[in-house]
């Protein structure tokens, strides 16, 4: 899989003209593979990754889990992580949006 990214990135020149890249950490198995992969390939590419986390407070407890699964990750892996609480459902009412 790894090779596949490598060659993507090089095809579409995704770090031509940047070299800080922040992933939207969810939490799920697809953000996290990104999360790894870009880790894997930060000194190839010398690029500077960070995450986002936004926790909707939909869930409850389990919101609060992938928040704290997300933290501790981003700790483990030394990425900067910038952590946002919004309560989706009480905003979605207010302004009558659905969630």
């Amino acid at each position: 899989m790894l090779n596949k990214v490598i060659k993507a990135i090089d095809r579409y020149e995704m770090f031509k003209y940047t070299k800080s890249v922040a992933v939207a950490l969810s939490g799920g198995a697809d953000s996290v593979c990104l999360l790894y992969v870009l880790g894997e390939l930060r000194d190839r590419y010398n690029i500077e990754i960070s995450a986002i986390h936004i926790n909707h407070q939909l869930r409850g407890a389990e919101s609060d889990r992938d928040e704290a699964f997300v933290r501790d990750l981003c700790e483990k892996e030394g990425v900067p992580l910038t952590v946002k609480r919004v309560d989706v459902k009480t905003l979605a009412e207010q302004t009558g949006d659905s969630i």
